[in-house]
Parts: structure tokens; C-alpha cells; sequence
């Protein structure tokens, strides 16, 4: 299915073929001449920004100002992929996954508040708000001190201590018994809410407005 999105300065074309993924998705900027908006076709035109699909592999999700949503098909670590682009200036410019949660009827990926809305009417800013999703670099299971050290630099939490990671371990553990020495080392995840603040060229602000809500280990 060829699907193409217009927008006042860009259209975004999604080519998908069935399999998980679109096979293609592309941001194409344009000024309207005599009242024509360029043509929704498989063929790629000169200046057509193509999405390289080894750096998310998924659908368009939708549009602000000049930034345009696309969010990963594959889950990670209980929640999703997704990035920013930004549709004019040609570049992607924010990365991150965002927490699944329970909707009435079926889980939402991007869980995030104002999403995709900006606190302003200008093309320069973008804020968003969502429950993120965070692989660490260590085990908080066995290394708690230090890990939780470098949780703290890295993401900018507070709190002294860490959440408690050891009920869902000794879960994963007693699940899959065979493997539960490499279950006590494997990397933690944390979610926590965040606010993001975007430019037109960069994200210039991440913060935690949460403390650690989860730990778990990674998948």
C-alpha cells in the first residue's frame, strides 16, 4: 500500500508491503506550485529524504508543525522505539522509547502527554512528555551501588535509591529457572516520566519529572 501524507511544507510517504515495518518511509519538503502538490507515487523525487530503516524500522505516527513522528514495529523492553524528524531542515533530531501501557482496548506505545502537541504555535519548539523507557548499562540486581551511581549521571534522577528491582528478577528467575544465573546479571530497566524539549535542529533539553517508577530485567 502507498499512503502519502500533505502537510503545508512536506508530505511524508509510506510504502508498506505487508511485512512488519514499512518498507519505506520518506519525508518529501515542497512549495506548492500553481496550486500543485507534488504527486503520491512509488518513485522517489530528487530531494525525497528516504528514512534508513536500520535506524528505526516502523510506521509514521504523525505530524507537528515541521516534526513528524514515526514509532518503531517491534517492542523493546516493554515499550517502543520512536524518533523525530524534523521535515524541512532534512534530519532526524531526538531518539528514544517511550512505555506500553494498558489502554481500554489495546496497548498504546507512545504514551505521551500533549503528544504530539507543542507549548507554543511556532516551528523552533516542541515539548513532549512521556513515561520513558531506559536501559542501563549494568545490573542493578548485582551491582546496586554502582549501578545506581551511573544511572544517576546519565539520566539526571535524584534519588538517593534505587527502585526495587529484585521482585521482578526473582520472577523472571523462577520462570525460567535454567537460565536464572544469567537472569541475576542481566541489565536493568527503569522507566521514569520525562519532559523533552526540541529545537528545529536538536533536542536541547531532557529532564526527569518522576522518580524511578520500574526496574526489570531486560529483554
Amino acid at each position: 500500500m502507498l499512503s502519502c501524507f500533505y502537510y503545508p511544507n512536506f508530505m511524508v510517504k509510506q510504502v508498506d508491503l505487508g511485512e512488519k515495518g514499512a518498507e519505506q518511509l520518506s519525508i518529501l519538503p515542497y512549495w506548492v506550485k500553481d496550486n500543485k502538490e507534488p504527486p503520491c507515487i512509488r518513485a522517489n523525487a530528487k530531494d525525497e529524504m528516504v528514512i534508513d530503516s536500520r535506524a528505526l524500522l516502523g510506521y509514521f505516527e504523525g505530524v507537528k508543525n515541521d516534526f513528524v513522528f514515526l514509532e518503531s514495529a517491534d517492542g523493546f523492553d516493554g515499550g517502543s522505539f520512536f524518533g523525530v524528524f524534523n521535515a524541512v531542515e532534512d534530519s532526524k533530531i531526538f531518539f528514544d522509547a517511550a512505555k506500553w501501557i494498558k489502554n481500554s482496548a489495546e496497548f498504546t506505545s507512545l504514551v505521551v502527554v500533549n503528544y504530539p502537541k507543542s507549548d507554543n504555535d511556532n516551528d523552533s519548539a516542541l515539548k513532549l512528555r512521556y513515561r520513558r523507557v531506559y536501559r542501563a548499562p549494568c545490573s542493578l540486581r548485582t551491582h546496586e551501588k554502582n549501578c545506581w551511581s551511573l544511572i544517576r549521571k546519565i539520566t539526571g534522577l535524584t534519588e538517593s535509591l534505587p527502585p526495587n528491582c529484585s521482585a521482578a528478577y526473582e520472577a523472571m528467575e523462577k520462570e525460567y529457572p535454567e537460565d536464572a544465573k544469567g537472569w541475576k546479571t542481566d541489565t536493568s530497566v527503569i522507566t521514569y516520566d520525562v519532559e523533552v524539549v526540541l529545537d528545529s535542529g536538536t533536542a536541547i533539553r531532557v529532564t526527569p519529572v518522576s522518580k524511578a517508577m520500574e526496574c526489570y530485567p531486560a529483554e
